[in-house]
């Protein structure tokens, strides 16, 4: 269509030039022509109308409302009696010019001039330099009483001098070059009007005359139009092709968006259950912490047990060498008995002390003080499983859509956004996986640790049960050893029974304290451990939060989709309902504009008057005054000589004659 429209163009420059410089001969048949010669300011205004209608040879009567009738090429008498004319010519052609009182012409023309913005009237901008816009605009006069708006196409041409015009710019006109001038040219098809601009760079700014002329259309055009409509048919298959993925699109979008809504309420519990967990975690170092504070104090008595041990068995052996040397003193029983009820009492303070690690140290303890602080162990192991497996099938889903809109162009942002996530969900898979494994790290590690001490208290159990025999041993034998001072020999064998047995025990005792040390420097490890594990909580508590926030930007972005998914349903689907049909549209929109280009086969009518009805051809010559700078009295030129019908003629249409 767009080639046919540029040959018609073409066509109708090439037809419309010819007329603006010579009238239109008339043909062999009867009737007349008429010429219609438009005279306006360089505004576009109208200053008057004159009609040159064209006769053949005999006698000649016509209508028309003039102020002023002549013939231009004859000398016969013309008679005019109101608006009658009559006369009788044996030329064969007889050119009649009459001044139309009616000036209301087809066409409203409006010719603005701008220069660096600012609008200057034909007679401001004359002579100026600057950034010259020209704005030119045809509407319809509805206050002619013909139809020549709707048959008649113009052919607009406005001049510029290259010497001082530059950079001359027109959209939807035809430039072309004569001699060192530009001619713009528009055409205009009847029924349109017009709305354009011209720009140029000038100086000293002048313009010759614009001209428009104006023809009745009656061109004989046909054209096949099968193509096209074949393919607005394969358009319209494609959009039902387009509408119907679109719905797929909606539906997909809508399960995603549902997936999305159980993977956002997932991640907020799943948050939840961590920052849960976190303050569970955290009171359990504080309490692992607290249990090493125990630990270290009663490493601390290990010091003192083992030196009151060593006192005792020091003062065993003195006992041996005095009873040795057969001699006692009261004073070494005395010390004796201090030092065996020293010892008895650091015998039950460890046992005291075994027993209150005994009790707590335990997992199942352990466990009973998280439920205690509202944190249920055994339910966050199962409940990080069930998380486990929930994330995992949601990757699985956000695996799947995103195989749905991968590579669907404007989807870009929205895969990037799911393979995020789906990162970030992997990621909290394997925290969730380490924090189960911390779990039962750590209930292995504390009944190691519970086995340990639960050995350690039995033995310092049997530990306090010997020493308290033993202790009452030491007293009785002091109470006899005071009371008598006999026996010596039988007493010191007593003696070097009991060192060598205590030196057994003096032995068990350093032991004892030994494995105490090596518990509470183990358990200094699961301190560290307890640190490090809550450390990693408050990791994976940030951690859930970012996915929490990445899940609810993610939905946001999913709705986002399926809303978009929506529109482009209702969108293609508009678009379908609005395209059925449309071949037959563009066939009756073909018809419709090849109507306008043929332009109207009526009978031609007289623009002068109704009353002629034999009319073979009505033409519209339309001329502007031109720009000029006003000359000086020496630079006018002298008074012409008389002038010829062909000078007369030819001035009339405002064309000068180089």
């Amino acid at each position: 269509m767009k080639v046919l429209y540029k040959t018609i163009s073409a066509g109708l420059a090439v037809l419309m030039l010819i007329p603006s410089a010579i009238p239109v001969s008339a043909s062999e048949t009867t009737g007349k022509e008429e010429v219609i010669y438009i005279m306006s300011d360089a505004g576009g205004s109208v200053n008057g109308v004159y009609a040159v209608n064209i006769f053949g040879k005999g006698d000649v009567t016509d209508y028309g409302d003039y102020t002023d009738v002549k013939l231009l090429n004859t000398n016969d008498t013309v008679t005019v009696d109101g608006d009658k004319i009559t006369f009788s010519t044996d030329s064969e052609k007889a050119y009649c010019q009459g001044t139309l009182t009616y000036a209301e012409i087809p066409w409203n023309i409006s010719i603005k001039y701008f220069l660096d913005g600012k609008e200057l009237t034909p007679e401001e901008i004359a002579g100026k330099s600057g950034s010259l816009e020209i704005k030119f605009k045809i509407e319809k006069n509805n206050k002619c009483r013909t139809d020549f708006y709707d048959s008649f196409a113009l052919q607009a041409a406005f001049t510029l001098d290259t010497k001082i015009c530059s950079d001359i710019k027109a959209d939807g006109a035809t430039i072309a070059n004569i001699g060192s001038s530009k001619q713009i040219s528009y055409t205009v098809l009847p029924g349109k009007g017009i709305d354009t601009s011209i720009t140029a760079n000038v100086k000293h700014f002048e313009m010759p005359a614009a001209s428009i002329n104006g023809v009745k259309m009656n061109l004989d055009i046909e054209i096949d139009d099968s193509e096209i409509t074949d393919k607005v048919t394969e358009l319209h298959d494609g959009i039902e092709i387009i509408d119907d993925g679109a719905n797929q699109l909606f539906d997909g979008s809508g399960e995603l968006k549902d997936g999305g809504s159980s993977l956002k309420s997932g991640s907020s519990t799943l948050s939840d259950g961590v920052q849960s967990l976190d303050s569970g975690i955290t009171k359990l170092s504080n309490g692992i912490i607290n249990l090493q504070s125990g630990l270290n104090a009663l490493n601390a008595q290990s010091d003192n047990l083992t030196s009151g041990s060593s006192q005792v068995k020091s003062a065993l052996s003195e006992i041996q060498s005095s009873l040795n040397a057969v001699s006692t003193d009261t004073d070494n029983l005395k010390t004796l008995t201090a030092a065996s009820g020293e010892i008895q009492t650091g015998i039950t303070d460890l046992k005291n002390g075994a027993k209150e690690i005994k009790d707590n140290l335990a997992y199942a303890q352990y466990k009973a003080a998280m439920s205690a602080n509202g944190l249920d162990i055994d339910a966050l192991s199962s409940g990080n499983a069930q998380a486990i497996e929930n994330l995992n099938a949601q990757i699985a889903e956000l695996n799947t859509a995103l195989l749905q809109i991968q590579g669907i162009p404007g989807y870009e942002n929205q895969s990037a956004l799911l393979q995020s996530q789906i990162y970030q969900l992997s990621q909290t898979v394997q925290l969730l996986q380490a924090n189960n494994g911390a779990i039962y790290g750590t209930e292995q590690y504390l009944n190691s640790l519970s086995d340990g001490i639960s050995q350690r208290y039995s033995g310092l159990a049997e530990l306090e049960k010997s020493y308290s025999q033993f202790d009452k041993s030491i007293s009785n034998l002091a109470d006899t050893l005071s009371t008598m001072l006999v026996n010596v020999s039988k007493l010191s064998d007593g003696i070097n029974k009991l060192s060598a047995q205590y030196s057994e025990l003096d032995g068990g005792i350093n032991a004892y304290t030994s494995g105490v040390d090596k518990i509470v420097k183990g358990y200094s490890q699961l301190t560290s451990g307890a640190q490090g594990l809550a450390q990693g909580s408050k990791t994976l508590v940030e951690g859930s939060r970012t996915l929490d926030s990445s899940v609810s930007d993610l939905y946001d972005g999913i709705a986002e989709l399926c809303d978009g998914a929506g529109k482009l349903s209702e969108g293609t689907g508009e678009l379908k309902g609005k395209t059925s049909g449309m071949d037959e549209e563009i066939e009756n929109k073909i018809d419709d504009i090849l109507s306008s280009i043929r332009g109207s086969d009526s009978e031609t009518v007289s623009f002068v008057s109704e009353k002629n009805t034999s009319v073979r051809s009505v033409q519209f010559v339309i001329k502007t005054d031109p720009i000029e700078i006003p000359e000086t009295e020496e630079a006018k030129e002298p008074e012409e000589e008389k002038l010829s019908f062909w000078r007369k003629l030819l001035n009339l249409f405002l064309i000068r004659i180089y």
